[in-house]
């Protein structure tokens, strides 16, 4: 409701006054409270001009977003841009680099896709997550694998330590990418 009142409203999404932002909301019969923490929660507090504005989370806004257009399935990633692109407010910008973790591509000849695959929804034990990993690939590249792999925790191990213990690494010229794929 906070960001269609932004575009409803037309207020810039860097600089949201917090009393007009609550009294729009509460019209909209959300409880003041609720307002506020909405907008704390979404928003970060800036200084603009010696008043306390607030500026919207561009990534938690922008993967929202591409959330909810990609709930469907498997997209074009050009169709996916433009639609993202359109979606996003004015002022902010639709950026792959937010989607990291979030959307997973694949390349199926000259033609790429792009689909919902959320770190958030991934089991937190490592034997698990890297089984559901592999189940939706058979291999990985470092750069798409990282995302998935850097919050897990396992106390006496490293990051690396989880890597040879849960992959394989697979690396066929010495100047080629490593390509890890299930142990």
């Amino acid at each position: 409701m906070l960001l269609h009142n932004v575009v409803l409203n037309d207020w810039s999404v860097d600089e949201l006054d917090e009393d007009e932002v609550v009294n729009v909301l509460v019209a909209d019969e959300f409880p003041a409270n609720i307002a506020r923490h909405c907008l704390r929660a979404h928003s970060e507090a800036v200084d603009v001009g010696g008043k306390c504005r607030w500026k919207l989370d561009e990534r938690g806004v922008c993967v929202k977003l591409a959330r909810g257009i990609l709930k469907e399935g498997k997209m074009k990633l050009e169709v996916f841009m433009e639609e993202w692109g359109r979606k996003v407010p004015e002022g902010m910008r639709a950026s792959l680099d937010f989607l990291e973790g979030e959307v997973l591509m694949e390349k199926i000849g000259m033609e790429t896709r792009v689909y919902s695959f959320s770190v958030s929804d991934l089991p937190s034990s490592p034997v698990e997550r890297f089984a559901v990993l592999f189940n939706e690939r058979a291999k990985w590249e470092w750069k798409d694998l990282e995302p998935y792999v850097k919050d897990l925790r396992v106390p006496g191990l490293s990051a690396e330590g989880l890597l040879l213990k849960y992959t394989r690494r697979t690396q066929p010229t010495m100047d080629a990418e490593p390509v890890f794929s299930a142990r």
